[in-house]
């Protein structure tokens, strides 16, 4: 009896620990773009909540001050660390594309990851992938020209960094020798798993329910690769949402 009993509870320990196993390799990350120097500032009630913060490096917004203080940020609660670059466009907070020659764009872009790159060496923490902000990433989700540019900046840098580009698009960037981190938004409107633009019905979700609704729906989906899911700090109702998910 006592042996059943002891082969019973070790069955029972294997099958939570495959649990825990599952859990952990299967958990799809909360990113979130910080240091945006935004008023008021929600970075320190977000940080904790998240597991990856895309920090901005001088493009749309942030300096060499508010990158350090959102680094150290993140180091204090645990949180892996991104590089947020933009196109230089603090005026339309990156949201506008520009037209640059290959060479250009690849310094605009090494520019501000190296610099942000050093900062992080600086203060003793490491820099774990790129998501770029913005124009410049829809930019590099359709155009050859510039993922190539941002892939270059990466194999100059670190050619270990990750990559973070939208989930659900076909035979996005085969040819690039570099890891991606496929994404998906909790807080913007979707059509057949393509991003609404800004500027149309539905581009933006502004309710917290809806927001922790797509949120869960796509911690569910399977029919696509999903690393990781964003919320946006300059969104009240998403960091709502995002602050009743975690206090739940």
């Amino acid at each position: 009896m006592l042996n059943f009993i002891h082969e019973y509870s070790l069955i029972i320990i294997q099958n939570l620990l495959i649990n825990i196993i599952q859990l952990s390799v299967s958990k799809k990350r909360i990113n979130c773009d910080l240091g945006e120097c935004l008023t008021p500032n929600p970075d320190q009630r977000i940080m904790p909540l998240i597991d990856m913060a895309n920090i901005a490096c001088g493009g749309h917004a942030g300096d060499d001050e508010s990158m350090i203080k959102t680094i150290k940020l993140a180091k204090q609660n645990n949180v892996k660390i991104g590089v947020h670059p933009s196109y230089a466009d603090k005026d339309n907070f990156g949201r506008t594309s520009h037209a640059l020659s290959d060479n250009k764009l690849f310094d605009l872009i090494y520019t501000q990851v190296s610099h942000f790159q050093k900062l992080c060496f600086e203060n003793d923490t490491k820099l774990e992938y790129i998501k770029p902000h913005g124009a410049l990433y829809h930019g590099m989700m359709e155009k050859p020209l510039v993922l190539d540019a941002i892939c270059r900046v990466i194999k100059a840098v670190d050619e270990n960094l990750k990559l973070v580009v939208q989930a659900g698009v076909k035979n996005f960037g085969n040819n690039q020798n570099v890891t991606f981190l496929y994404e998906v938004f909790a807080d913007r409107g979707y059509h057949d798993m393509q991003i609404i633009a800004r500027g149309n019905k539905g581009a933006v979700l502004d309710n917290a329910n809806a927001i922790i609704k797509q949120y869960q729906y796509f911690l569910d989906e399977e029919s696509y690769k999903i690393d990781t899911i964003c919320f946006h700090s300059d969104n009240s109702a998403s960091v709502e949402a995002l602050t009743r998910l975690k206090n739940a």
